[in-house]
């Protein structure tokens, strides 16, 4: 079943378009539109195959919404009615993407024909697009993945995250071609947690959306020394009105065409151009950390997102950064708040590590391997590290096990003893490294010391101990002695079974009674400690 939205304010127009539809085989209308924005938001929301536009539908011009609906839909194809313009109208129509132009009056049999054709063009490019056509590179060419990272209020490591998956994939796959946007046009922070000097930005971009090419756009990106390029936010704040849903649009198809992955800062207000992106997106993570405030917080902007009709709460994944055993609430007690898909990977209260990186403007400085662990997890499950991407490229994910440090420059790991002897000797030049060797010889020093001094002071306790039942002892052979019973019994009975044996008791000349008790040794040598303990008790004859 093809399904098709109709684009035209004209009634009579819309009924003739609906009559031509209906006698097509496995055609179903899904909606009408009565203004070029609803006709971008349906035919991006629904998914059509095809959409019927009429050249006078505004309020946008014709061309324009062309570009926009193929950019939010690439797979649904475009026919346009023509009724007033000329050639060059037409001729503008199709070099915006448009498959195919009806003339008004319509004619059942031209219909049918382009109809038939721009519903094949769709099917396939859908097929394309979804991989299910085999040798997809080959036909398709390059189609660069867009991943939006977004935040559901500001300080939760939205641009942390997003810049450290860039970088993690880079170093993983040092052939990929990765590009970081950031689209957090109010404040920006790519560029400073990676230390990168920009002369231009995303706003000189968008001054020239309307003529952009790719040539264009990759001389605006900054080539930083991990290997990611980056778009960045302009400096001054006003220049971020330049910014528009349609050039960020006309940029992201652009950097497709570049790049095998875009990730998007994409900030945490919701904005037309955050809105763009993240309608555009193969995948949107939206970042939150486990408190109530954060939470309340990515719940308006997912109803900002539905609002706009780009974005549904079920096709977000929702990543939870700074998770800790001290947090109230629980990760599974976000899943049952939310009908988006909770990635399982989550992210650990990691302020002590990130700090040195944020510090240093340097992500290689993080060299904590737990974190980094995270953000690949985090990255294979949202699609980042595509099995099928990296395969594609002939790139083999061996690197992928590799400690996490800064990758080596101007090589691509032969795998050669050569190669293994340089990454051990970088290694271990690395500041990460000396730390880890200094932990690991304090850590052989320390451990026997502190075993020493345990067993120094358990060894203090049993003389303690000892000293105790010794003194009840004697006064219990003491009152024995002076009724007459036998004191030694008397004695071994007053103290713990396993301190029966170590007690030796004796009478003295003038009645008193000395009671020893060996101290148990735990410590051979720990100092002057006594090995036993001797006590003396009178004993007084009853009359």
């Amino acid at each position: 079943m093809s399904r098709i939205v109709i684009g035209a304010a004209d009634q009579a127009l819309a009924a003739d378009l609906r009559s031509l539809v209906s006698d097509q085989a496995d055609a179903e209308i899904v909606s009408y539109a009565e203004s070029t924005h609803d006709l971008s938001v349906l035919a991006g929301r629904e998914r059509v195959d095809v959409v019927l536009v009429h050249d006078r539908l505004g309020p946008q011009d014709m061309v324009d919404v062309v570009r926009e609906i193929g950019a939010r839909a690439p797979a649904s194809s475009i026919v346009v009615v023509n009724t007033v313009g000329g050639d060059a109208d037409k001729v503008a129509a199709l070099e915006a993407g448009a498959r195919g132009v009806l003339e008004y009056p319509l004619d059942a049999t031209d219909f049918a024909a382009k109809y038939d054709a721009a519903v094949a063009w769709s099917h396939r490019m859908g097929g394309l697009i979804s991989g299910v056509v085999e040798d997809t590179a080959r036909e398709l060419g390059r189609n660069g993945r867009v991943t939006v990272v977004a935040g559901a209020k500001g300080g939760v490591g939205t641009t942390t995250v997003a810049t450290h998956l860039a970088v993690d994939l880079r170093r993983r796959v040092p052939g990929i071609r990765v590009c970081l946007v950031d689209l957090d046009l109010q404040s920006g922070d790519v560029a400073a947690i990676v230390e990168a000097r920009q002369r231009v930005s995303i706003a000189d971009v968008a001054r020239v959306s309307q003529d952009l090419d790719s040539g264009t756009i990759m001389d605006a990106l900054v080539e930083h020394s991990s290997g990611v390029s980056l778009l960045l936010a302009p400096l001054k704040v006003h220049e971020s009105e330049l910014v528009t849903a349609s050039a960020v649009r006309a940029m992201l198809t652009l950097l497709r065409q570049q790049f095998h992955v875009i990730l998007v800062d994409g900030g945490s207000h919701p904005t037309p151009a955050q809105a763009a992106a993240v309608e555009l997106a193969d995948e949107v993570v939206a970042v939150t950390t486990p408190d109530v405030l954060a939470l309340r917080s990515f719940r308006r902007v997912v109803l900002a997102w539905e609002h706009l009709g780009v974005r549904e709460e079920r096709s977000l994944n929702l990543l939870v950064n700074r998770v800790s055993r001290a947090d109230v609430i629980t990760t599974d007690a976000i899943a049952k708040l939310t009908t988006a898909r909770l990635v399982g990977a989550q992210l650990p209260a990691a302020f002590r590590w990130l700090e040195k990186g944020v510090n240093a403007r340097d992500p290689d400085v993080v060299n904590e391997a737990t974190w980094w662990r995270s953000i690949e997890k985090v990255g294979v499950e949202v699609g980042i590290h595509a099995t099928s991407a990296l395969a594609d490229l002939g790139v083999e994910e061996s690197g992928s096990r590799r400690r996490r440090g800064r990758p080596p420059r101007g090589r691509r790991g032969s795998g050669t003893a050569q190669d293994d002897r340089s990454d051990r000797a970088e290694a271990s030049q690395r500041p990460g490294s000396r730390e880890a060797g200094q932990i690991a010889v304090e850590t052989a020093v320390l451990v026997p010391v502190v075993l020493l001094i345990c067993l120094l002071v358990w060894q203090v306790g049993l003389t303690g101990l000892a000293f105790v039942w010794n003194g009840q002892a004697a006064n219990a052979a003491a009152r024995a002695q002076s009724i007459g019973q036998d004191p030694a019994e008397a004695a071994r009975d007053s103290v713990p079974d396993s301190l029966r044996d170590q007690v030796s008791v004796s009478v003295t000349d003038d009645g008193s009674v000395r009671v020893a008790t060996r101290v148990p040794v735990l410590c051979t040598g720990c100092g002057t400690l006594p090995t036993s303990v001797t006590q003396e008790a009178r004993a007084v004859r009853e009359p």
